[in-house]
């Protein structure tokens, strides 16, 4: 259960922000004018005595560029938030904008799939894992997903899922798909294409990659699209891991063994 915060404590909170927010004025006097707030009862908002009414915190988000968080959370956490989410939004808007890029559920649905590449260990292995597409409340495509355990701990990272664990956002493209993903807890990133249909089969869709990790040429990859059910995940989870290319089906290993990575 949350531990509720006093009156006092928002109080506090709200005029330690407001402190620091009136560092950025030429003056208090000319801020108080400039909001318009007695300069008297702007003082007992500073000291923690005061509330302001809600057309007043309106007022003084609207000046100095915060929301009402500025109540209830200190104002470097505030900030830290909203620099994530700035750069978010530089990111969308420099990849062409989410909302020109939102793909149609017939082209790529929403559920699970298996990423196969070949092992950075062993080219006569393929590395496999699952991961899953699912759209936001807004319509972006995100991905979530884990590298094979035994693939992470190859590498270093470990077997933890937090360690494991990789997100990411597609966007459509004039011929096919884009992607761009990265480790939750290592600076880690992928960035490629892929297309749909591979060899007529539309459970399948292929391209390539290009790792942080070996920036030096790209990787071809193939993705395969399971039925969204848990015995399809029982059964496919053999799959997942490094194995043999022999043991995946002849369409898997055909695609790796026509198209080989470039060294």
């Amino acid at each position: 259960m949350k531990q509720d915060v006093s009156p006092a404590q928002l109080r506090r909170v709200f005029g330690e922000n407001l402190t620091r927010l009136s560092e950025r004025a030429a003056s208090v006097s000319q801020l108080c004018r400039d909001l318009g707030i007695n300069r008297t009862q702007f003082n007992r908002y500073l000291k923690a005595e005061a509330f302001p009414r809600p057309d007043i915190l309106y007022r003084i988000c609207q000046y100095f560029d915060v929301d009402a968080r500025i109540l209830l959370e200190p104002l470097d956490g505030i900030k830290s938030q909203t620099q994530k989410g700035s750069a978010v939004r530089e990111l969308s808007g420099f990849l062409g904008g989410l909302s020109a890029g939102l793909i149609s559920p017939a082209a790529l649905p929403d559920g699970p799939y298996l990423h196969y590449r070949v092992s950075y260990f062993d080219e006569g292995a393929l590395s496999c894992h699952l991961f899953t597409l699912k759209r936001d409340e807004v319509g972006v495509m995100q991905i979530s997903g884990f590298i094979s355990r035994v693939a992470s701990e190859r590498v270093g990272f470990g077997k933890t899922m937090p360690m494991r664990r990789y997100r990411g956002i597609v966007f459509r493209q004039m011929l096919g798909f884009s992607f761009i993903s990265a480790m939750d807890r290592v600076p880690l990133m992928n960035l490629g294409g892929f297309e749909p249909n591979y060899l007529g089969n539309p459970r399948f869709l292929f391209g390539s990659a290009i790792s942080t990790q070996d920036v030096r040429a790209p990787s071809p990859l193939l993705l395969e699209r399971l039925e969204p059910s848990l015995a399809m995940m029982i059964r496919r989870r053999h799959d997942i891991g490094i194995h043999p290319r022999g043991n995946y089906p002849a369409l898997v290993r055909g695609y790796f063994d026509k198209h080989a990575p470039m060294r």
